[in-house]
């Protein structure tokens, strides 16, 4: 009799240090998967931003040229170069892409309207990566949104669209 209640009192042990491990286990893989979370929230959190920066850029260089704001242009060459630096960092590999190809564009041919529309593209894109993954949005449609009036959108449409 003796013998069976040993046995059964060490397999009672190993349930309970097996429990413990487990629930030990469990609490380490909980913690990382938060501390992941968290990770990615912030840097969701810094995308969002840039990108609001993004687009608050190409809206101020938009009231530049229209005489709306007092922003110079060496505030906005800052802002860009600090823009360019936060979406190296926080963005996905289509928008960096589509970034660099309208500063190289934009470079390339200053007076060219084709900058603008690799820039409209990249608001697409922007807004896919933002979660709107199906959007039917087109770099038009942002044109047409910014633009004053329908005349003034169709003329700024035929020069940036016609050109290839």
């Amino acid at each position: 009799m003796n013998v069976t209640e040993v046995s059964v009192s060490l397999s009672e042990i190993f349930a309970a240090v097996f429990a413990v491990a487990a629930t030990a286990l469990g609490y380490v893989v909980k913690e990382q998967r938060d501390r992941i979370k968290n990770i990615q929230n912030q840097v969701s959190d810094r995308k969002y931003k840039v990108y609001h920066e993004i687009f608050s850029f190409f809206f101020d260089v938009f009231k530049l040229q229209k005489k709306l704001n007092i922003t110079t242009e060496s505030d906005l060459v800052s802002r860009l170069i600090d823009i360019k630096k936060d979406l190296i960092i926080y963005a996905p590999d289509p928008i960096v892409r589509k970034l660099i190809e309208w500063d190289v564009t934009r470079t390339s041919y200053p007076n060219d309207p084709r900058h603008l529309r690799t820039f409209l593209e990249l608001f697409i894109l922007i807004r896919k990566d933002m979660g709107h993954h199906k959007t039917l949005i087109i770099p038009e449609d942002v044109l047409k949104f910014i633009m004053a009036d329908e005349k003034e959108f169709e003329a700024a449409k035929k020069i940036i669209f016609t050109i290839d």
